[in-house]
């Protein structure tokens, strides 16, 4: 399993002193940094693309431990680039979230910075740069390919909202789960995954996992919910309908 690299608080200033020698070096100028709180939205990308693996383990971070480490940019007009951050930007971009922490590099009036083309961060492509041997985040990147999967078949944006789901309003999307799967999970450590279609959630990924939430007598289970941007008609849950699929209790646990 390959080291995946993130920033941490630890060693943030060490990076940003590091970026700014670099530039001053290619510049030729002195570079200011400054601390603000910037427009997610306003945030264009330096990079070609981003890692699945990655974006996986970083959500993890963020949902469970309260991740929250500010990006490097640098400022060129009215735009900033991300030099540091590209993959937290875009979780937090998918998580509906306004606003982020960040050093901006300022280079003086008479230098600019050769930015590249600018480009939507939500545009940038998701690569499988090395296979997830660890199971847990392995579960965490299935969220980011389904993400990608409903982006592609519905041609809108999807966005993640985190909720508790009650084990109540929960629908299957299979019919049958196997038996030593369910029973293998002693802590539930990765959310459900659900498109929500009237007050239910219809399961994507997980289905083991709410039923082991229901053994274990939990009242609800932390869902990411795919939301689009805008209202799609969900193919599952004319397929759900059709199987006769109401709650959890439809499911068969098959040895």
């Amino acid at each position: 399993m390959r080291k995946i690299e993130i920033t941490t608080m630890a060693d943030l200033p060490v990076k940003i002193e590091s970026v700014r020698v670099s530039l001053e070096r290619i510049y030729g100028a002195k570079i200011n940094v400054e601390f603000s709180v910037l427009p997610v939205r306003s945030l264009c990308p330096t990079e070609e693309f981003l890692e699945k693996d990655k974006l996986a383990l970083i959500l993890m971070k963020i949902l469970n431990e309260g991740y929250r480490v500010p990006i490097i940019t640098v400022r060129k007009g009215g735009n900033y680039y991300i030099l540091d951050g590209h993959h937290r930007s875009y979780i937090l971009l998918k998580m509906m979230e306004e606003k982020t922490a960040s050093y901006i590099l300022r280079f003086p009036e008479e230098v600019s910075y050769r930015a590249p083309p600018k480009r939507p961060l939500e545009d940038l492509p998701i690569l499988d740069v090395a296979s997830i041997d660890d199971s847990i985040l392995k579960a965490w990147s299935q969220i980011i390919t389904l993400l990608k999967y409903y982006e592609t078949i519905y041609g809108v944006p999807f966005y993640l909202k985190i909720e508790d789901a009650p084990l109540s309003s929960i629908v299957p999307t299979q019919p049958q789960v196997g038996g030593k799967q369910v029973s293998s999970i002693n802590e539930i450590l990765v959310p459900i995954v659900c498109v929500k279609h009237y007050g239910k959630y219809y399961i994507l990924d997980g289905h083991a996992r709410a039923l082991r939430a229901k053994q274990m007598g939990l009242n609800s289970i932390r869902s990411v919910v795919l939301t689009p941007m805008m209202n799609v008609e969900y193919g599952i849950i004319k397929t759900v309908d059709a199987m006769g699929l109401r709650s959890l209790d439809d499911i068969s646990i098959i040895e």
